[in-house]
């Protein structure tokens, strides 16, 4: 026989990626639901594609090791824990999939790896899968809502210090203020298993949480609420968050920023005088009392009682701002040395 005349089928997912006569490779994308599984030949997160080196040069021996690989993948999908088949990750891959097959069909509403995802989860329900996560993964899945988390976190990837997208970098700061932002919406979302959509944010939403919700958040630093430049703050820094899920597909076309609002009677940048009261000498004493120094908390409420620095400004302290002889410090702004 010919080894030189395969058909396409005898060399599905075989590669050399080095060049011929050099090693085969086995490499195939991965079905949806194994993304995020451990491999079952290193024990690693799968990815979006599966590559396996195949150790050999020979065609033949290739394609009887492509088809043990194809096996171990088959037993992979078939014992398949649920909580992995509809995990976020694989809903995710899912909604990437079925984006992909509707632009290429001639009846998007009708695809038929949707179908098959829709089996998948009748069956699954019947299983006793809890509803509640078959139903994030469907909307997930069908393009109907992105997760509020997972636009959180590729958010602060997309725009980290050396992003190849050319965004400007965010800050420490703020990035721990966005973090803070975020905590605010998922309580006034009432979101404590994490399952909020971007989608689920509407402009009547929106203008609560601006204007009813934050002035209304207290503490012992804020016994009056929130300032309005703090408020503004906030907004501003989810405002910018859904313009990158509006730039990058995150959002369908149809949907529009719920963080930008008419504008209206003009408002002073202090609705209120603002009250910030100091920690009283039994606060303090409480505060290093729970605190042990040499630990990261204990160090902080330290430095910050000895220096007057905020914590988030200490929190962006890096080992190069420190003097050699440990005595001291200074900040990047140059504003305060200490």
């Amino acid at each position: 026989m010919d080894h030189r005349k395969t058909g396409k089928e005898d060399m599905r997912y075989l590669r050399q990626p080095r060049g011929p006569g050099k090693g085969w490779v086995f490499k195939m994308p991965t079905p949806p639901e194994l993304v995020g599984v451990p491999n079952p030949w290193d024990g690693r997160p799968i990815r979006k594609t599966i590559t396996k080196g195949l150790g050999t040069r020979h065609l033949p021996s290739a394609r009887k090791l492509r088809d043990i690989a194809l096996g171990d993948i088959r037993r992979l999908q078939d014992g398949l824990r649920d909580g992995e088949a509809f995990s976020l990750a694989s809903a995710v891959e899912w909604r990437e999939a079925i984006l992909a097959a509707r632009q290429n069909a001639e009846d998007p509403r009708r695809v038929g790896i949707e179908m098959v995802l829709t089996d998948k989860l009748e069956q699954a329900e019947a299983r006793g899968l809890p509803l509640d996560q078959l139903q994030r993964c469907a909307r997930v899945a069908s393009g109907k809502g992105f997760p509020l988390d997972l636009a959180h976190s590729q958010y602060v990837e997309a725009r980290r210090p050396g992003n190849p997208y050319g965004y400007a970098p965010l800050k420490r700061s703020t990035v721990m203020n966005l973090d803070t932002a975020m905590k605010h919406l998922r309580a006034f979302l009432e979101d404590e298993a994490k399952t909020a959509c971007l989608e689920d944010v509407t402009p009547e939403l929106a203008r609560r949480f601006r204007y009813d919700f934050l002035p209304s958040l207290r503490h012992h630093r804020s016994p009056q609420g929130l300032s309005a430049q703090t408020v503004a703050k906030n907004v501003n820094l989810l405002k910018q968050l859904w313009v990158w899920a509006e730039e990058n597909g995150r959002l369908p076309k149809r949907y529009r920023n719920p963080w930008v609002f008419p504008r209206g009677i003009s408002r002073t940048n202090n609705k209120r005088e603002q009250v910030r009261e100091n920690f009283q000498p039994e606060e303090t004493s409480k505060l290093l009392a729970a605190t042990e120094r040499g630990t990261r908390e204990g160090d902080v409420v330290r430095l910050a009682i000895a220096t007057g620095c905020r914590a988030d400004e200490i929190a962006m302290i890096t080992t190069d701002q420190v003097k050699e002889g440990g005595e001291g410090f200074y900040l990047l702004d140059g504003k305060s040395k200490n």
